[in-house]
């Protein structure tokens, strides 16, 4: 591949490098890139939507000021632009010649495959291109929803089913970093669009309930539910100079409880999945059961939700594979590590943690959770085998390929003029 910048972008009530005392989201994963590639760490708003945290992360990407569109602000209800990382951009010269390659973990990975289409929109008016882009890496990405977020939303319509400040404090009680909703600077809402986190908590739920941010559906919670993915997959292309790898976590094991055979069976936590994700796990494997389809087409082939039960602790194993709900997209198949010969661009390629590394992965254990659970044996050292062999894939991909054309190099053309012209 002609990239030489890898960009890893976090999920829902993720964190960047300067949140949670620098407590690393990615765990050891950047480190196994270098020094072939240059690493960056991007933060995006924890619940604001997959669109506009493609713009956040478009923003940091390129040095500019966040702009999220002049119609969508307006539809949404928020403001139209937020921070200014101008002067602080990742990449210099980023274009079709200079791309980058994102990774993506958990939502992020919708946020990776929004912010390629907007490119290929050209939606910030930079003369961009699909091309911009040249891999996208989903680690235990939602691609097709996750059942899980019916816990807090609606099972007809696929919208929160709370105020936003209460959505924002239930979030926020799984990093368990605050004391008080928008008081501390420990854990960045990001949510600058909506309403500005003032020193007082309360003042701040107040402004983020009296906005649109449930009732618009523009927000991380509509996204993640089968409904949203449904819509995304709809609007989103799979572009074919791109290379889609998709890899799979999961953490349940079919089995009736003890292993009594008398009692019936169903989805359980592996004893490797973390404690704090069994009882989301367990949702998972029984609930919800739809009285109402989430898609026009639930009910037959893959869209049963028998199906659906296998799961990570987060998200379901067949929603991580590639993207189906709503709309087919391109498919080239099962295996990764192994199969690098048979990798084709503009095909979504997909493989199972577990079989890959003989042991479960939870939702976590990709990025930060291998680090943080020190003493269990072999984790850690799983986690960073994945992204040595990740990036050794990455680094040979393409090489001797006839089909190139030759040797490609980098561009050192620069993007100017990101922000200051009124644009949609």
């Amino acid at each position: 591949m002609k990239s030489s910048n890898v960009v890893f972008v976090h999920g829902l009530m993720g964190w960047g490098p300067n949140d949670l005392g620098g407590l690393p989201y990615w765990g050891d994963a950047p480190a196994q890139f270098t020094p072939r590639f240059r690493t960056h760490l991007a933060k995006c708003g924890p619940l604001s939507s997959v669109h506009d945290c493609a713009c956040e992360l478009f923003a940091q990407i390129v040095g500019a000021r966040i702009d999220y569109g002049e119609s969508h602000s307006a539809g949404a209800g928020h403001a139209r632009f937020s921070r200014d990382y101008t002067g602080r951009g990742f990449v210099e010269g980023w274009s079709a010649e200079n791309p980058v390659i994102v990774i993506g973990h958990s939502a992020g990975a919708q946020t990776c495959r929004m912010l390629q289409n907007l490119l290929a929109r050209d939606f910030w008016g930079v003369g961009s291109s699909a091309d911009w882009v040249e891999a996208i890496v989903a680690i235990s990405g939602p691609l097709n929803g996750s059942t899980l977020a019916y816990r807090y939303c609606d099972e007809e319509q696929g919208k929160p089913k709370m105020l936003p400040s209460a959505l924002v404090a239930g979030a926020l009680s799984v990093v368990s970093a605050l004391s008080s909703v928008g008081a501390s600077r420990l854990y960045d809402l990001h949510l600058d669009h909506w309403t500005r986190e003032e020193a007082s908590g309360e003042l701040f739920a107040q402004r983020l309930d009296a906005s649109r941010f449930v009732e618009s559906g523009d927000n991380l919670g509509c996204d993640v539910t089968l409904h949203g993915a449904a819509h995304l997959n709809r609007s989103l292309e799979t572009f074919e100079n791109s290379l889609y790898l998709s890899f799979v976590s999961s953490a349940t094991r079919e089995g009736s409880f003890l292993g009594l055979p008398f009692l019936s069976k169903r989805h359980r936590p592996d004893r490797a999945m973390d404690l704090t994700m069994r009882d989301s796990a367990n949702y998972i494997a029984t609930r919800p059961d739809f009285a109402v389809a989430p898609t026009p087409d639930w009910g037959s082939g893959e869209l049963t939700m028998a199906l659906w039960r296998e799961n990570d602790g987060v998200v379901n194993m067949i929603s991580q594979r590639f993207p189906f709900i709503g709309r087919a997209h391109p498919v080239g198949g099962e295996g990764i590590f192994g199969f690098e010969d048979r990798l084709e661009r503009g095909k979504w390629r997909h493989q199972r943690l577990d079989e890959a590394f003989g042991r479960a992965f939870d939702h976590n254990a990709a990025t930060h959770g291998a680090r943080m659970k020190p003493f269990e044996k072999g984790g850690r050292e799983a986690n960073r085998e994945l992204y040595r062999k990740l990036a050794h894939l990455l680094d040979t991909f393409d090489a001797g390929r006839s089909e190139r054309g030759g040797a490609q190099t980098n561009s050192s053309a620069r993007v100017t003029a990101i922000v200051s012209t009124e644009r949609s």
